[in-house]
């Protein structure tokens, strides 16, 4: 039987049997983005790595790292070279891990609606409402929680390890545990806090163990400058 506990400073694991368990990672590619990676210089990101030396246990299997994005759109960057280096970086992905790694793209939907404004403009006190571009993604979520829920069914994993603190997930591990209590849920949260309370609760209460993502942790999962056997190379300005 496994078990896991907790400590104020951190979580491990005690596997009593001491067997190996197998072990699916499904990161929101937009949540560590936001969460984490945004305002670092870090951004070259070897997610298989991270999960694999940094963040398992040792006795966990990494099957398959599963990375849910959407493509950037030019006009919802004020750099016109980010959809360019996001195309880059989901190749460098791919070079290096052709086996374990799959990359689920979903789609961000631009609009242009009508928004009032919270405080008048001084220049142009007149001015109540103005027409705004608002960017939404669209299918990351459902695509993590329809895999995740159809991971259980499949006997595709015996743990699975969320990279998110999107409380929207909640209803798809709340149906895996109540149907498949003797899987493992683990939550590591791509947060600035250190703060184990700052992890979603809504998320914590179905794991069985969480952890907070911290900028050590991607420092020590950069990849290559260069991919090898490629001409991959991290870009200038990233």
């Amino acid at each position: 039987m496994l078990f896991g506990r907790q400590t104020t400073f951190g979580w491990f694991c005690l596997f009593w049997d001491r067997r190996i368990i197998k072990t699916i990672v499904y990161i929101d590619g937009y949540n560590l983005y936001y969460g984490l990676l945004r305002k670092s210089n870090m951004k070259w990101l070897d997610i298989v790595k991270l999960f694999s030396e940094c963040i398992l246990d040792k006795n966990a299997e990494l099957a398959q790292v599963r990375y849910y994005t959407a493509p950037v759109l030019g006009r919802m960057s004020d750099d016109p070279m980010s959809t360019q280096r996001q195309r880059i970086y989901l190749q460098a992905l791919r070079k290096i891990h052709p086996h374990n790694l799959e990359i689920i793209q979903g789609k961000i939907l631009a609009t242009t609606p009508y928004q009032r404004l919270v405080k008048p403009i001084s220049e142009a006190p007149e001015l109540k409402i103005v027409q705004v571009y608002d960017f939404n993604e669209k299918k990351t979520d459902v695509n993590l929680a329809s895999d995740l829920i159809t991971g259980a069914w499949t006997a595709a994993y015996e743990q699975a390890v969320i990279c998110s603190n999107d409380s929207d997930l909640e209803g798809a591990l709340a149906v895996v545990k109540k149907h498949h209590p003797q899987l493992r849920i683990g939550i590591v949260a791509p947060i600035q806090s250190e703060d184990h309370r700052h992890i979603s609760g809504d998320l914590t209460k179905y794991s069985d163990w969480r952890k907070i993502l911290n900028l050590s942790h991607i420092a020590a999962a950069q990849l290559p400058l260069r991919i090898p056997n490629s001409k991959i190379q991290k870009p200038d300005s990233w």
